[in-house]
């Protein structure tokens, strides 16, 4: 009973936290997967192990069409969800994908109540259809959205494998495996539930305005000057990505910062996140992030103290990822270096990566 519970309670609040995102940020992927979640949420009541654990005894043969239909609009919901996020939806092959998806799932869940088929027929492609809508979704969210080193990717990861738990549903629902496969589906729904609070609280701005004088490409400077004048040039603007060691303290930010740090993590304040220096492939994501939704620079001024915490050969590697991720997007990276700080050989391999800036 503890379990069925709360697996309608996660259904609910997975629905409340997609909701609350989708309000905050008025994104059009997420509206279609709040409605799919909902449908979800409803579709738990026609389900024997949730309804005996509220104490009631409906017709289960009875309510097998309202499921069944109630599978397919969910999947329909995460099917427009996932092409919106991969930006197919307003393609003409994106919509014939939702209008033939729609007039088959329900033309059959139809036609099998009609001809009074047994359950069995009834769900033969309404699940699996919800199975394959859902892994399309979670795959489109860990390529076009979420990427795959935050808490927030349990969201996705949950779905692609609720989904596949779904599409074994012909072959799988009259054998000794259902119940484990029951108890597996409430597992990925609690992930899907952990990873949608952890995204849902996780605010990413555009930038207010945009930054045309700076040159594109990667660059560093040893000068304080210059990291001065970057940091102006973010506050002014709202745009720009500072990842760094130093005091925030009385600091307002109008640009995201990430603060590496040991002593936190997560959000501080509004704009400020702590991060770990060990997690610098989550850094690399949280970039990406900000400069899909426009900002066009990259300041860091820590990478001695990544390079002391990971090894300098890991810290490069981080810093080039930076460098691949800040070009494609036509963006301006500049790393804070001190000379003096670098071997020889460690400070002739940044130069050879990096111009320097002259401002």
């Amino acid at each position: 009973m503890v379990l069925e519970l709360l697996n309608l309670l996660m259904r609910f609040f997975t629905w409340g936290f997609a909701t609350y995102r989708w309000w905050r940020k008025n994104e059009e992927f997420m509206l279609f997967l709040a409605l799919g979640l909902w449908i979800d949420f409803l579709a738990a009541f026609s389900q024997r192990p949730i309804l005996e654990a509220l104490g009631l005894k409906p017709d289960l043969i009875a309510l097998a069409p309202l499921m069944s239909m109630l599978a397919v609009v969910e999947a329909i919901l995460m099917l427009a969800a996932a092409l919106t996020v991969g930006k197919h939806l307003k393609e003409r092959r994106g919509q014939l994908v939702i209008l033939l998806s729609s007039i088959i799932g329900m033309s059959y869940t139809l036609a099998a109540t009609i001809l009074s088929r047994p359950p069995t027929v009834l769900f033969a492609f309404s699940i699996p259809f919800m199975g394959a809508a859902l892994m399309l979704v979670g795959y489109s969210l860990i390529k076009e959205e979420i990427g795959l080193r935050s808490t927030a990717t349990l969201l996705p990861l949950g779905a692609l494998l609720l989904g596949a738990i779904n599409l074994t549903y012909p072959a799988t629902v009259s054998t000794s495996l259902a119940g484990y496969l029951y108890g597996l589906g409430a597992l990925f729904r609690a992930m899907m539930f952990i990873g949608m609070a952890r995204y849902a609280f996780l605010p990413i701005k555009p930038p207010e305005m945009p930054l045309t004088e700076l040159p594109t490409g990667a660059f560093y400077t040893d000068s304080g000057r210059v990291l001065d004048v970057l940091i102006q040039k973010m506050q002014s603007s709202g745009n720009g990505i500072l990842i760094t060691r130093r005091s925030l303290k009385d600091f307002k930010p109008k640009f995201p910062v990430f603060w590496v740090t040991k002593v936190a993590s997560g959000m501080m304040e509004e704009n400020i996140m702590a991060v770990s220096p060990t997690d610098i492939g989550i850094l690399i994501d949280l970039v990406k992030r900000y400069l899909e939704k426009g900002h066009s620079l990259v300041v860091i001024d820590c990478l001695e103290y990544l390079a002391m915490e990971n090894g300098f050969e890991n810290a490069f590697k981080f810093l080039l990822s930076l460098k691949d991720t800040t070009v494609k997007y036509n963006g301006t990276l500049v790393a804070v270096v001190e000379p003096s700080a670098y071997p020889t050989k460690h400070m002739a391999m940044l130069t050879r990566e990096l111009e320097k800036l002259e401002l």
